[in-house]
């Protein structure tokens, strides 16, 4: 789980003139992009087995840029700080980015650690996915895997969590 706290922690390990550039499987994030947002949330849900559950989380919206240069990190680490001392709920929850190329179709990213590459430093952006609650932690208690579908681009095909072909022999599944 990546937190605004370990990214920034993260970031601090890297040199503040470089170019910091988010880059998902469609490309890189445009030179210009903006942090729009930072935003922390208190979630109360109820999960398809029934299970009611709370947890709070962050999100980082980025807008895709029309600029000459892609933001420093040492700028990007200015904007974190700033915010975690005027939010300082946001230092240790679940972080999400919110992005879409062109500023299209929103998705909801999962971030990678930041790698230093040739002169800048990047910062992969994932895809996440749905998942079944209840049969992911029935299949972490089974195989201690912490996963039920295995990695992500596994649960990112067509079969889902549930598929009773994926649910260990012995666990229940509320949808398997």
């Amino acid at each position: 789980m990546k937190t605004l706290s370990g990214l920034l922690n993260d970031l601090q390990l890297q040199d503040p003139a470089l170019p910091l550039v988010f880059e998902t499987k469609d490309g890189e994030i445009s030179p210009g992009y903006h942090v729009t947002e930072l935003r922390h949330s208190a979630s109360k849900g109820i999960d398809c087995g029934g299970n009611i559950e709370s947890w709070q989380e962050a999100k980082l919206q980025l807008l895709d840029g029309r600029g000459a240069k892609h933001m420093s990190v040492g700028k990007f680490r200015s904007i974190v700080s700033k915010s975690l001392s005027a939010m300082p709920e946001l230092k240790h929850v679940s972080l999400r980015v919110e992005f879409g190329h062109d500023n299209t179709d929103l998705c909801l990213m999962s971030l990678e650690s930041p790698k230093h590459r040739g002169d800048r430093v990047m910062i992969g952006l994932g895809n996440t996915r749905a998942v079944c609650k209840p049969a992911e932690k029935a299949w972490r208690e089974v195989s201690g895997s912490g996963q039920c579908c295995g990695s992500e681009e596994v649960s990112a095909k067509p079969s889902s969590c549930c598929s009773t072909s994926k649910v260990p022999e012995g666990v229940s599944s509320c949808c398997a």
